[in-house]
């Protein structure tokens, strides 16, 4: 029989990576053709953990509006195949719920891992010419962000990025933490800052070649801001307008912004349709285009480059400024938003997956798949109640990791104490008891 499971899951991986493969190229979404030139390539670990990757990758490029209907449908699933395998294997109603709870503990600790394990995505490759800058990103002085300065530095280099600006919420305190030889190098000055309005607020891009003090720039209605920044030879950028829609592209335009986003890779959710009519503003009105990773320390794993034809030695504002060539590479496919998709979506993202990936790593998912269904599953058997335990110590630690790098900011960062170490505590909770409920059925 296992040798049955075993030609029936090996034939099915490669049978359908064979019939589905099409793999996803680098394009330039500005003029939506092929990226000549460039590439990505994986880090090298990928093939040694590759179903984990693989899943780590799923979800941290995933449209953030798919996250509810995508993660209920991964539950659903997960609590009826537990619940089938309870009944075939008639255990009694307390068995039952335990099985159910601790598989859906397990399917939210992994997802915990994938999102806060600093595994890298993959790196673009680029003619030498290029320069891949990242013109928005956080670090752990923010009030939303998990991610140290050197974090950070080393997720931007890791991804292929030359150069990437520091664009803490309402001050520039970030600034200060990196390596000092990288300032104006590789970490260049910025802010994403309020501004002043008479109705809710809304947040622009300020990029600098020299350091500033972001409270110069604070309670200044968005003209009078942009007016200021220009005097003091910055840049101004909209970021990801289509979460706020508070101003008109034309109005922004003759408020004298210098560019947008126009993909974000925390707000993807912006059609095909409305991407287009922002790119086809920009270019009558010769503005600037950018794709941003967004970068706020939950994983990370980009598939969006802005590069340019320049040179890393010389003043990057000054560059930009003179409004070169840009490029925003992305490497990405488009998915349904049916509501089909949705219902079956662990089998969606399966099918994603094998449509997109090369058989290098299908072949490892292979192996892992083989190994842990005829191996692991009877060794985990005997040790499930002391996995529990290393993974209630686990969450402890790892709550007080967080706050140990969190509470030199606690006056600039909320999400640490507020939701990250709760979170972590509710879990090492969840795991103890689990692991107690174990003990008590031997």
């Amino acid at each position: 029989m296992r040798i049955f499971f075993l030609l029936l899951f090996v034939s099915a991986m490669v049978g359908l990576h064979s019939f589905f493969y099409s793999p996803v190229q680098v394009y330039d979404i500005i003029s939506q053709t092929p990226a000549e030139g460039f590439s990505v390539v994986y880090p090298n670990i990928r093939i040694l953990i590759e179903p984990f990757y693989a899943f780590a990758y799923y979800l941290l490029t995933m449209e953030r509006t798919f996250y509810t209907p995508a993660l209920a449908s991964w539950v659903v699933w997960i609590v009826f195949i537990a619940f089938t395998f309870c009944l075939i294997k008639r255990k009694n109603v307390k068995q039952i719920f335990c099985n159910i709870l601790y598989s859906a503990a397990s399917f939210a600790t992994i997802i915990i891992f994938a999102v806060s394990l600093s595994f890298s995505g993959p790196k673009l490759q680029k003619p030498e010419k290029f320069i891949a800058i990242d013109i928005h990103s956080h670090t752990i002085v923010s009030h939303d962000n998990v991610g140290t300065m050197n974090e950070s530095l080393e997720a931007h280099l890791k991804a292929g990025f030359d150069v990437f600006f520091n664009t803490e919420h309402n001050h520039t305190l970030g600034l200060l933490n990196f390596p000092k030889n990288d300032l104006c190098k590789i970490v260049y000055p910025g802010m994403q800052i309020a501004t002043r309005t008479n109705g809710s607020s809304i947040s622009v891009l300020l990029l600098s070649a020299k350091e500033f003090n972001g409270k110069d720039f604070e309670n200044l209605y968005l003209p009078e801001l942009i007016q200021k920044a220009h005097e003091n030879k910055m840049l101004v950028i909209m970021p990801h307008w289509w979460k706020w829609r508070l101003n008109s592209l034309e109005n922004l335009k003759n408020f004298g912004i210098d560019g947008f986003e126009i993909y974000n890779c925390g707000y993807r959710n912006i059609s095909m349709k409305e991407r287009a009519s922002i790119i086809d503003f920009c270019k009558t009105n010769n503005l600037m285009m950018f794709g941003v990773t967004d970068w706020h320390g939950w994983g990370f794993m980009t598939d969006v480059w802005t590069v340019f034809e320049g040179s890393i030695n010389q003043n990057i504002v000054e560059q930009l400024d003179k409004k070169p060539d840009i490029r925003v590479l992305l490497h990405r496919r488009d998915q349904s938003h049916s509501w089909i998709r949705f219902v079956f979506e662990p089998f969606s993202a399966f099918y994603y997956y094998l449509k997109s990936t090369s058989i290098k790593y299908i072949v490892s998912f292979m192996i892992w798949g083989l190994v842990l269904f005829f191996f692991f599953i009877n060794f985990f058997k005997k040790i499930k109640s002391n996995v529990a335990l290393v993974l209630a110590v686990l969450f402890a630690n790892y709550a007080l990791y967080f706050y140990t790098i969190a509470r030199h900011y606690s006056s600039t960062n909320s999400i640490v104490f507020r939701d990250v170490i709760p979170t972590l505590l509710g879990f090492c909770v969840i795991w103890t008891v689990l692991w107690r409920l174990q003990k008590n059925e031997k």
